[in-house]
């Protein structure tokens, strides 16, 4: 095991240094790019010669225990299979999909498949893939040597995919997934869901992407549309409504892409590789400006009424930053944080409105609790409970008796913090039918 540290301010290096003595760390001087970083602990592993693949992790996973056993089982019976990666599911909502693989289409973007559908109901199954994500894949040790290492240019995002393509295009291997090799993965924990530097790497990646890997006679076609989309649907509409901070990143983003498009049209006439295999693009999806990936995001789910057959019973729900309609007193204003939440301190109320009395209810809160040992006393009309903290991202799911109906409200104490500011950081809270699809696995 090797742990690149691209110049982490979390104390991480000194911890597994000090629980993990077995583990090789490479801790760098700055952030090197998650490309760099990792292109530097596969090189300083592949020529010994007994290592036959290399498992690349990021640090917001969690490994079925038999992960790597059956990707290396899915291998020797595939031996063309060079990328492997497994059923990603949410890490804090497992009964549904994160990726299955990745599509891209004519304009670059890149998609996870089946993202948000119900883990029971997915019944894809294991074979070739466009490009898989990186968050957890198994590699040979014949990709990198015959198609190089990850692409650093990128820093950050789509580097993932620029090994896939190549692979698919430049080598014998293909690139697959297999169903029952299972990862967790905390969605967009690191930048976070909505992050305006996360949305600045994955355009400047998508662009540089489209100019490598497409050929160039698709990229001069594919170039006034991207430049009217582009216009169009951001950079416009930002200017329309005066959002300039907004509209200069946007157009910052595109000017680097226009600055690129020459010297990529040189390099490709110049140092052009002939392609092993062909048929691979025949896997991007047909599309340009529209992919068909769900909209709705796992952490910012806003309230869902009406108890349509996908959801079951009609649910109440408050997702707390973003629908604040129910909230009461004892919640702090909206922080910076992803996903967006409150804290409480102390004492905090919230309210559900139209509540069916002939339902059966749970009570559902997703919290995040950052090493205090603490108690909750929650009163939901004239039902009471307690339950003590975990730590990390949790969720408590509290079965309820029958309730009256119409406005009903709750109430939260929190006791046992060591000082009185140290709050519960409250991501949801939700009244949700029993047969709900949208409650969550206790953790």
């Amino acid at each position: 095991v090797v742990v690149a540290d691209n110049h982490s301010s979390d104390r991480s290096v000194a911890f597994v240094e000090k629980h993990y003595p077995q583990v090789e760390v490479m801790a760098h001087k700055k952030n090197l790019g998650y490309g760099k970083a990792i292109n530097l602990a596969v090189k300083a592993k592949i020529s010994q010669k007994e290592f036959q693949y290399f498992g690349i992790l990021n640090n917001d996973i969690k490994l079925d225990p038999q992960w790597l056993e059956k990707l290396v089982a899915y291998s020797q019976k595939n031996p063309q299979a060079g990328i492997l990666s497994g059923k990603i599911l949410l890490y804090h909502w497992p009964k549904y999909v994160n990726s299955t693989g990745v599509n891209i289409n004519y304009f670059g973007y890149g998609w996870d498949r089946d993202f948000f559908c119900e883990d029971k109901l997915c019944q894809r199954q294991s074979g070739p893939v466009l490009a898989v994500t990186g968050s957890a894949t198994l590699i040979k040790r014949g990709v990198f040597e015959a198609a190089g290492f990850y692409d650093h240019d990128y820093f950050l995002y789509y580097e993932d995919s620029d090994l896939c393509f190549r692979t698919w295009k430049y080598t014998q291997y293909s690139v697959d997934y297999v169903s029952d090799a299972v990862t967790y993965h905390k969605f967009s924990a690191s930048l976070g869901v909505f992050s305006p530097l996360k949305h600045f790497y994955i355009k400047r990646s998508r662009f540089l992407f489209i100019l490598k890997n497409f050929p160039l006679s698709f990229v001069i076609k594919v170039f006034p549309k991207i430049t009217k989309y582009e216009f169009a649907d951001f950079i416009g509409p930002l200017l329309a409504r005066l959002d300039f901070a907004n509209f200069f990143k946007e157009l910052h983003v595109y000017l680097i892409f226009l600055a690129r498009l020459p010297f990529y049209v040189i390099k490709k006439l110049l140092f052009r590789r002939k392609a092993v295999k062909s048929g691979w693009w025949e896997m991007l999806h047909p599309s340009y400006t529209k992919y068909s990936t769900k909209s709705i995001t796992p952490e910012f789910a806003d309230i869902i009424s009406g108890g349509g057959s996908r959801y079951g019973t009609a649910s109440h729900r408050i997702i707390a930053g973003i629908n604040d309609r129910g909230l009461g007193t004892g919640w702090s204003n909206i922080i910076n944080a992803i996903p967006r939440g409150r804290f409480m301190f102390g004492k905090a109320s919230c309210r559900f409105e139209n509540v069916q009395p002939e339902k059966k209810y749970c009570l559902q809160i997703h919290y995040r609790n950052d090493k205090q040992q603490a108690t909750v006393n929650l009163t939901f009309e004239d039902f009471s409970e307690s339950f003590d903290l975990k730590p990390d991202w949790n969720t408590k799911i509290i079965k309820l008796p029958k309730v009256s109906g119409g406005q009903v409200n709750l109430t939260m104490h929190l006791e046992g913090a060591h000082n009185r500011f140290e709050g519960l950081f409250v991501n949801e809270i939700s009244l949700l039918g029993r047969d709900s699809n949208l409650l969550r696995e206790e953790l």
